[in-house]
């Protein structure tokens, strides 16, 4: 069990229906911080057991859990192991677009269904992205046919993960009032 902040006062006495937390674009509070933490434990974790964990009621980690998934806080999904699915090469690559052509090169490799991570950079390449493939065939077909054949790639360096040392995709919570 993570070491986690009790409640304080405040955040544990206050109610689910406070309005106060219906603001979608507020910055998730002391509370909310603990209900991730939790989460990001074991995405399972029945509102019942939060509830007892933080000694608020069910209804209030009920309507908090869902207010941080509408809100785009809070996104509970199933991880799969790529090499368990078949795959057995996860590899990144840097790649550099001609100007004006990142957002269409995004658009592309965005669509493929190889493509699990792609993201826009500030460094000497602009875009970086994560890709599983099948075999070497898969992988070959991928950077000298699908990635040479976008418009407006100029160039892209391509490495491949030998082993995979630490996968998290929990991120440390912020103590309330942190910066």
């Amino acid at each position: 069990m993570p070491n986690l902040p009790t409640p304080s006062s405040e955040s544990a006495d206050r109610s689910a229906g406070d309005p106060q937390h219906l603001n979608d674009r507020q910055a998730p509070d002391s509370l909310d911080q603990q209900i991730l933490g939790l989460l990001q434990t074991d995405g399972r974790m029945s509102y019942r057991k939060i509830a007892r964990e933080l000694d608020v009621s069910e209804g209030t980690i009920r309507f908090r859990v869902n207010r941080l998934q509408d809100s785009g806080a809070l996104t509970i999904i199933a991880i799969a192991d790529p090499f368990q699915m078949g795959y057995r090469i996860l590899a990144f690559v840097l790649l550099r677009s001609a100007p004006g052509k990142q957002a269409s090169v995004i658009e592309e490799i965005s669509t493929w269904d190889e493509a699990t991570y792609v993201s826009s950079l500030a460094s000497t390449s602009d875009i970086y992205f994560q890709f599983v493939s099948r075999d070497n065939d898969h992988l070959n077909e991928i950077l000298h046919e699908r990635i040479a054949g976008i418009d407006g790639v100029l160039s892209f360096e391509t490495h491949m993960e030998l082993k995979i040392h630490k996968v998290s995709y929990g991120y440390p919570i912020m103590r309330f009032g942190q910066k």
